[in-house]
């Protein structure tokens, strides 16, 4: 795979020598004396970055070193700023006027390209003149000829887990016995049957994972012929860690064995034996595929333990032998309190009252990690009991990692992780620095402002957005990211506080995210190249003038909300601007943007934008323009002239007719077709690439003449769309049902390509055609009235992983049942029911992979007998996350308790004790 085209510890190097290439190869460099500079810059920064790439993988460079790659890399980010201009003025088109106002128009832009020549050749000479002295620079101090300081060997951090006193642990005994019974499972006697076993503790950093299978090891190791207890590391070396099991197990090898040999050996030597063995801390599947060739499987009851902080080590181990996962979770706020107090005040109940505000911050901060619960509580054990000195720790959290001996301890082992990533995901990680603290992340925000920014690698027979996305999963299964469960609009992330504030260190160190806010303190460095303004109402006054003088501004993204409208109108190198929060935005604010030609991702949020400029359609390489939250009620015609755009986000806007101009568009969301719009309906079925579409339709009145044509028209451009690339359709249609009930809109899917279907129009029983809708994976329709042959139809989509139903009708017999029939891999499934009394019952069987279930229904008075209340959850075999939300309809407080104690009884019972979450609408 190519390297990222845009690195945090090289910057835009690659990126840059690509396009100096392309300068030499077209006619921007005609003149002689720019393509002479041209040619020097491309061949001595490539030099340059052979360097930078052999000092990017050293884990600590020379103090010099480091330096002098801030120094390149500020340099190589200038440069391109540069070239990106003047590119940009060369490929804008010129006016096509005749006669005698286009002599006058084409005389003008004569000149002004010779003028800008003129500049360019001025700045590249400037420029020039710099790499120059940065080459001398290296040379006179000799800087590559090191890739590292020297280090002074450390012990490994994960020795006291060993002797820890379990009378000084919290929140241990619970998943102690969990993976006892993990090992002990299905066996007869309750005891360790002879079948070989295995068990693999899997997550992030710091959880505890080697001493909880440590405190397993000791409770259990009594009963095994021999054991031990070995770890492998990032950078293992397998015949020492050969060595140490064979002498660990009591047996005896030799430092001139080969591996195979040793192997060997510990094989002959557990043949006949009942071992114990934990494997700690694997770090990549090459090393787990060597070290399971050692484990006999002699059917004497031996069980083996490993732990990981990569999901997919985890499942590698667990499917070479009969094994479980058992993924580690952070310590509940309850027993993060007993073990934070515990160290600091000895006694796991006392805090004084004026610290008690600032314990539960610090806590919030740690996230359940024991190992920052415990550094950060040692930290404090050594301050004296003043709320300042509290607060001051509270606030210093991430330089204290950099500066505090206590604390380097826990940072190193955080930083494990971090090192262990390739270059390009140390680049994305870095990236979400951006974020504040406990925010919940969209992880297609993210992607596309990933590829905004230049961090994704083109791969062969992938788009830019699957790469990307094949990141944020990699990131998941390092532990990096954590996976939320949030509403059915999809999946949200998170990081932990601890490693965010790791990767804000990192960040501020390479200059590659600069925060403004979040009680910032330290200076801003000279060039901001990314900017995360983080408001709150003590800053608010003084942000316009912080930012003001930026012009090299790369990244503009605003969090938190904000009265105040940041002054970004000189930032001409802006690719992506995110005025996400700012609802004070006006028109006259934004008659900038169309200037800013770098620009690939543009959102606006506020009511009192009513339109857009014009000169938006300047913007040659936008790819994301989101609207949505804007009054608009139509877009100018010239966007249609933006032919690199991926995504459109607009709120019911008309759009230009010619949208099939647009050809790159592959989400266009929100739009608005009236019954005067034939020709952009037409128009729509053009867009080859389009792969989601949400539309609210208006339908013309039978009245009119057009009406038929028009609706024609729709339905051959939705037909169009799934036969080449459609994968989502949201319609809103609003008109009579029958134009969604008629078997010519099924015609419309027959090629079975649309994975996601939303219908907003209410419709009175389920289409027919949808039986034949095989590869769709989620469905949403609202439904008026329900009859058991559209339970028949719905059973049909044997695809079906999520199913979303707003149920405003009646059903047979008062309630839907769902027997053991379809529905075989439904994963999620969400009901609203706005019928008193109506849900559905399952019969023993249904939906076997069902995982989460949402309810949302009315109660009304006197409905409060357990019995009324009886879901059939039990049957659901898979269930792992209930959620219920009632509704009150006239029903009384003790009518709502009834109901919550019947549904809590309910849920209890279930073998896989789901978790529930119950809320009232009001």
């Amino acid at each position: 795979m190519a390297g990222a085209l845009v690195s945090a510890s090289t910057g835009v190097m690659e990126s840059l020598l690509c396009k100096l290439s392309s300068m030499l190869e077209s006619q921007y460099a005609r003149n002689k004396r720019v393509e002479k500079d041209v040619l020097f810059l491309r061949n001595e920064l490539n030099s340059m970055n052979a360097v930078m790439q052999k000092h990017a993988i050293s884990e600590e460079p020379d103090l010099q070193v480091k330096v002098w790659m801030k120094e390149v890399r500020e340099l190589a980010y200038d440069i391109e700023d540069v070239i990106d201009a003047f590119m940009a003025q060369a490929e804008e088109k010129s006016d096509q006027s005749t006669g005698i106002k286009g002599l006058v128009v084409n005389s003008i832009r004569k000149l002004r390209e010779l003028v800008s020549r003129s500049t360019v050749a001025e700045e590249i000479e400037e420029l020039k003149n710099q790499v120059v002295e940065m080459s001398h620079r290296r040379k006179r101090y000799k800087l590559g000829e090191s890739t590292s300081k020297a280090t002074i060997a450390s012990l490994d951090p994960r020795l006291p887990v060993l002797y820890a006193d379990v009378r000084r642990l919290v929140g241990i005994d619970g998943p102690r016995n969990k993976i006892i019974k993990l090992l002990t499972e299905d066996d007869d006697d309750g005891g360790f049957g002879r079948q070989l076993k295995l068990v693999s503790i899997v997550g992030f950093g710091g959880l505890g994972k080697t001493t909880l299978a440590n405190q397993v090891y000791l409770k259990i190791k009594g009963q095994f012929d021999c054991k031990t207890f070995v770890f492998v590391s990032q950078r293992p070396n397998i015949k020492k860690i050969l060595l140490d099991l064979l002498s660990g197990l009591g047996g005896a090898g030799n430092m001139w064995d080969d591996e195979q040999q040793l192997i060997n050996r510990i094989r002959e030597f557990l043949h006949d034996k009942r071992y114990l063995i934990i494997i700690d801390d694997i770090w990549s599947i090459s090393a787990w595929e060597i070290l399971k060739c050692v484990f006999p499987e002699n059917s004497t009851g031996s069980r083996i333990m490993t732990t990981t902080r990569i999901f997919d080590i985890a499942t590698a181990c667990c499917r070479t032998f009969n094994g479980h996962i058992y993924s580690i979770e952070p310590l509940s706020d309850m027993d993060s309190r007993k073990l934070f107090f515990r160290r600091i005040f000895h006694t796991q109940d006392s805090c004084p009252s004026h610290l008690e505000d600032l314990s539960v911050a610090i806590l919030r901060k740690c996230g359940g990690l024991p190992l920052a619960i415990l550094h950060i509580a040692s930290l404090l054990a050594t301050k004296s009991d003043t709320k300042d000195e509290w607060e001051l720790v509270l606030n210093s959290i991430g330089s204290a990692l950099e500066n505090s001996p206590t604390l380097q301890g826990m940072k190193k082992i955080l930083m494990l992780s971090f090192s262990d990533l390739p270059p390009h995901l140390k680049t994305c990680l870095l990236y979400i620095s951006i974020y504040p603290e406990d925010y919940m992340i969209n992880p297609r925000t993210l992607i596309r402002k990933w590829i905004a920014e230049g961090f994704i690698a083109e791969e062969r027979g992938k788009r830019l957005d699957q790469v990307a996305q094949s990141y944020i999963d990699d990131l998941t299964n390092r532990s990096m990211l954590i996976p939320m469960d949030t509403s059915y609009e999809g999946l949200i992330l998170q990081v932990h506080d601890m490693v965010l504030s790791i990767i804000r260190c990192l960040s501020a160190e390479e200059n590659f995210v600069t925060i403004v806010g979040a009680q910032q303190s330290s200076p801003l460095p000279k060039k901001i190249r990314r900017m995360s303004l983080q408001f709150n109402d003590l800053e608010d006054a003084v942000v316009g003038t912080t930012i003001a003088s930026q012009n090299y501004i790369r990244s503009l993204t605003v969090f938190g909300f904000t009265k105040q409208v940041p002054s970004f109108s000189n930032y001409k190198a802006l690719r992506v601007l995110d005025l996400g929060p700012c609802d004070f935005l006006e028109n006259h604010h934004i008659e900038c943007v169309g200037s800013m030609l770098q620009l690939r991702y543009l959102v606006l949020h506020s009511n009192f934008i009513t339109e857009l400029p014009e000169e938006i359609g300047n913007l040659q390489y936008l790819e994301l323009l989101n609207v949505k939250f804007c009054s608009l009620q139509r877009l100018p015609e010239t966007v249609v002239q933006l032919r690199k755009l991926i995504c459109l986000y607009v709120s019911k806007v008309k759009l230009p007719d010619w949208i099939g101009n647009m050809q790159l568009l592959e989400e266009l969301s929100h739009i608005f077709v009236s019954n005067s719009s034939v020709r952009f309906v037409e128009e729509l079925g053009s867009l080859r690439k389009l792969r989601h579409l949400t539309i609210t339709v208006e339908e013309p009145s039978e009245m009119e003449d057009h009406g038929r044509g028009y609706r024609e028209a729709l339905l051959s451009s939705i037909y169009q769309l799934v036969r080449r690339n459609l994968e989502s359709l949201s319609l809103d249609y609003r008109g009579h049902e029958n134009f969604i009930l008629d078997s010519s809109m099924g015609s419309c899917f027959i090629l079975q390509r649309l994975g996601k279907l939303i219908i907003m129009k209410p419709l009175s029983r389920i289409p027919k055609w949808m039986s034949n809708l095989v590869n769709l994976t989620r469905l949403e329709l609202y439904i008026s009235r329900m009859e058991e042959s559209d339970i028949e139809i719905l059973k049909c989509i044997s695809t079906l992983l999520f199913l979303r139903l707003v149920f405003t009708g009646h059903a047979p017999n008062g309630r839907i049942v769902i027997d053991n029939q379809g529905f075989q891999f439904l994963n999620e499934f969400y009901l609203l029911c706005f019928i008193p009394g109506m849900w559905p019952v399952f019969a023993h069987g249904a939906m076997p992979k069902l995982q989460r279930y949402h309810i949302t229904f009315k109660l009304v008075e006197q409905q409060s007998n357990s019995d009324d209340f009886k879901f059939g959850v039990k049957h659901l075999a898979s269930l792992q996350h209930v959620r219920v939300v009632i509704v009150p309809t006239g029903a009384t407080n003790v009518d709502l308790s009834s109901a919550e104690t019947a549904i809590r009884n309910e849920t209890s019972i279930h073998p896989n004790q789901p978790t529930l979450q119950i809320d009232t609408w009001q």
